[in-house]
């Protein structure tokens, strides 16, 4: 046993004998405790509460009608509930709420911020506040809790850009103001050029009469020993090959005529690990293709491409989580604690005809069914190639929508999702907002930030990062035409419900284009629970994107044109990137722009043509004072010496590269940069569109 796993079970017997006196009281230790007890989340909390978030949306939604222009709006930072003044300074209420209860996870970033905002908790009415201090110290710099219950992510990520969350529990008794004070904001929903302050803080309310004891900071040095232990226990995973667990473990190899590769369990117990290999000629296609399918007592509750289950989505990309684990050597292994009262069966099925080689195991103890015992869940979906709708605004906007994740009924927790993106232009994907409601909700109880905000990170960031219960697998096509893997698990932040629970997502890209964008939720409910989530085989067992042109056509339309975004782009230099300027009525909303370019560089812009010929070709270009200068080839024929698109006022351009010579099928387009003009304060390339006419 590791000096980790001692500390564990130790941990655990001083909680039992510690709830046993105390009268099962919530305390700072317990929910430590309750943090990295993965059998916490299978039983139906009692006392129960419930779990809500207030954060910095913008408030021209809250009295919008659903669907309209003020429900995506989008100012979503230095929003309060209202603002005070107190000794003189005037502080910001960010947070309000009754308890008993807990502030369970925070997160914030911020922008033009000089490091003097001061953030306060005030608890049980207290007029003195019980943590008081610089925002960034206390939730990521270490001031409260070390890594990994403080943290910010990426570390790759300049500091002030990430995203910055803080996990340590705050319990209190009666009541908990959190607020913020600063010079940086002049009001409440303050926009540019001021200080960008964003939110978004979860908590539970306990039912009444549940015993809660209030945080003080001399906590931290009572339980010192118990929060560095708890800290250290999130980072590891635990030993599935123990004296008190079962190992059942299968190798096939499978095709959609072959069979899968199957385990039955017998007899009540529980799943504690399940690990699997896969091997294939195209892993990327297997991930999404091979479904994990588990049945509890003749209920199937979980049906989800390996890939997806296991955060990773169409990449095999190593990680490391509280819950899921990727490595390097591709295997993959997931700790979620599943009981069933009398058989369990899990299987592997390749939905394909591909062969594809499967190693599974899975890991299993004993387990007591009682009354609270929950089954677990997994659903999945793909919004294959999904429009994004055309320029949207930040003060609102009718080309975003709410699009569903999952919906629930019955008694549960919902304990986390992931997403896997495929996006296919130069422009950021996920913009849009959680909203969940609970039994009923008419508004939603959670109302977010942005994706990436709800993912625990910020500002479009593309690195990666990995925390028990964040992670960002792969960022490659965070900004630019690629793959994206993000996912979010909830512990002490896991959202109960009585009847039914809704997680939709605002669906809102920056730019007008094609995406696929598949979400993966988790749960447990109590037996009898229902979900709108069914087996999706007809989108799993499709073709993944691995290219843009696998989604969005670089193929000239039956008008002759094809859009500059949508291209085949490579770059040797620079960032390929989409934009949008409404006022310029680019074709598609957008156009192509290359960025960070220097002299020498080149750009190959592939189109395709259903037969070869000559053709008269014209290109449509920006034009503006920061625009470059470059010369033009196609297929490797140099075709204009000098393109100049510097220009005192943006405006637009035709440029004829005349009649030429064109193949079936792709040709490119080539820019390489020459001197910009000496007016020009930059050298950007805007390109909208590409004409071809046939000669006859």
């Amino acid at each position: 046993m590791t000096c980790s796993k001692f500390f564990l079970v130790l941990l655990m017997q001083v909680f039992i004998l510690s709830s046993f006196a105390n009268g099962n009281e919530i305390t700072f230790f317990s929910l430590l405790q309750e943090m990295i007890n993965r059998e916490s989340l299978v039983d139906y909390p009692s006392p129960y509460y419930t779990v809500r978030q207030f954060s910095s949306y913008d408030r021209f939604s809250d009295h919008a009608v659903k669907g309209s222009y003020d429900w995506f709006a989008n100012w979503d930072f230095s929003q309060f509930l209202r603002t005070e003044e107190k000794d003189g300074r005037r502080e910001f209420v960010m947070f309000d709420a009754e308890g008993p209860g807990a502030v369970v996870r925070i997160w914030i970033t911020v922008a033009n911020y000089n490091d003097n905002g001061i953030l306060r908790f005030y608890l049980d009415d207290s007029d003195i506040p019980a943590i008081e201090g610089e925002v960034l110290s206390l939730i990521s710099g270490h001031f409260l809790a070390d890594a990994p219950i403080s943290t910010s992510v990426s570390p790759l990520t300049p500091y002030k850009q990430r995203g910055h969350d803080l996990y340590l529990p705050i319990p209190y008794a009666k009541h908990c103001k959190i607020t913020y004070e600063t010079p940086g904001i002049t009001a409440a929903g303050n926009r540019p050029p001021g200080e960008n302050f964003f939110y978004s803080v979860n908590y539970r309310t306990y039912d009444k009469g549940s015993i809660v004891k209030t945080f003080t900071l001399d906590d931290l040095k009572k339980e010192a020993d118990v929060l560095d232990g708890t800290q250290r226990e999130l980072m590891e995973q635990p030993i599935l090959e123990g004296k008190y667990q079962k190992k059942v473990s299968g190798d096939k190899a499978i095709t959609n005529l072959s069979g899968e590769n199957r385990i039955v369990l017998e007899g009540g117990g529980a799943i504690r690990g399940i690990q699997l290999k896969l091997s294939a000629d195209d892993l990327a296609q297997a991930l999404r293709s091979v479904i994990l399918r588990i049945t509890f007592d003749g209920n199937q509750t979980v049906w989800c491409p390996v890939g997806d289950f296991y955060g990773t989505g169409n990449r095999l990309s190593p990680y490391s989580s509280f819950y899921t684990t990727v490595s390097k050597d591709s295997m993959m292994t997931c700790y979620w604690v599943m009981p069933y009262k009398d058989k369990c069966e899990i299987s592997l099925e390749n939905l394909r005809t591909e062969v594809v080689s499967t190693s599974l195991t899975v890991y299993s103890s004993d387990w007591e069914w009682n009354e609270r015992t929950m089954y677990f869940g997994v659903g999945w979906m793909e919004y294959h190639r999904k429009y994004t709708g055309l320029h949207k605004s930040i003060n609102g906007t009718l080309d975003a929508e709410d699009i569903n994740f999952v919906t629930l009924t019955g008694q549960g927790v919902y304990v986390g999702d992931a997403i896997t993106i495929f996006n296919t232009v130069g422009d950021w994907w996920g913009e849009g907002d959680e909203k969940v409601y609970i039994d009923g909700e008419s508004f939603p109880s959670h109302f977010g930030t942005g994706t990436e905000d709800y993912y625990g990170y910020a500002w479009c960031m593309p690195n990666f990062f990995e925390h028990p219960f964040i992670a960002q697998p792969d960022g490659t096509g965070a900004y630019q035409p690629g793959h994206v893997a993000n996912l979010r698990y909830r512990g002490l932040d896991g959202i109960t419900f009585k009847k039914s629970l809704v997680f939709d997502m605002e669906f809102w890209h920056q730019s007008a284009t094609y995406v696929n964008y598949a979400p993966t939720t988790y749960w447990y409910m109590l037996p009898g629970g229902k979900t709108n989530r069914k087996p999706e085989e007809k989108m799993a067992v499709i073709d993944i994107a691995k290219h843009k042109n696998d989604l969005v056509s670089n193929s000239v339309d039956k008008n002759g044109k094809v859009e500059g975004e949508f291209m085949n782009i490579s770059v040797t230099g620079g960032m390929e990137r989409t934009q949008c300027i409404p006022e310029m009525n680019w074709s598609n909303g957008v156009q192509f722009i290359w960025r960070e370019s220097r002299k020498g560089d080149c750009a190959n812009l592939g189109f395709v043509v259903d037969e070869g010929g000559k053709y008269s070709v014209k290109c449509r270009f920006t034009i503006a004072p920061d625009y470059g200068r470059f010369s033009v080839e196609v297929n490797e024929s140099p075709v204009l010496p000098s393109v100049d698109t510097y220009n005192s006022k943006l405006s637009m351009m035709t440029v004829e590269l005349g009649i030429l010579e064109l193949k079936k099928g792709e040709n490119f387009l080539k820019l390489v940069q020459l001197d910009k003009n000496e007016k020009a304060v930059n050298s950007l390339i805007g390109l909208d569109y590409l004409t071809v006419e046939k000669v006859k």
